[in-house]
């Protein structure tokens, strides 16, 4: 394998009282076909083992693929930025030419329409068009 995968990637924890049903889930998808398994973590030996278990499984499935989706499964998640307001997030986009944008958006419904205010980073900076959005989306709330 080219690098190893994420810790986690293509492992789900599953836990269900109710059931009694507790281990961990994996599942990997690659050309519409799917690979999953369980591991319980009572006929495991424990939690610990368990996800020992599943890793291994998911370590030996993913060793079968492309290198390319092994890169996928290497590759670090990016962080989303948190704006700390319910309706306003951070949005990276890029143009059929290739150019990304990184902006801050507002978003709220007026009757049964979505609308939204979008702040560029490149323009107003990443402190001022949180504000803007933030600002936005307070001055729609209180209309």
């Amino acid at each position: 394998m080219a690098s190893p995968p994420r810790p986690n990637y293509g492992i789900s924890r599953i836990d269900q009282p109710e059931k009694k049903n507790h281990g961990y889930y994996v599942r990997i998808s690659h050309k519409g076909k799917s690979t999953q398994k369980f591991f319980p973590d009572k006929s495991s030996g424990g939690k610990a083992k368990a996800l020992k278990a599943a890793r291994e499984f998911r370590d030996s499935v993913l060793r079968k693929l492309p290198e390319q989706k092994q890169a996928y499964a290497a590759k670090k998640k990016r962080r989303i930025k948190k704006s700390g307001v319910v309706g306003v997030t951070h949005v990276v986009s890029s143009s059929p030419s290739g150019k990304v944008y990184h902006y801050w958006q507002a978003a709220w419904k007026e009757g049964k329409k979505r609308k939204t205010a979008k702040y560029s980073i490149e323009r107003y900076g990443d402190k001022e068009a949180l504000r803007l959005a933030k600002a936005a989306l307070a001055k729609q709330k209180k209309s």
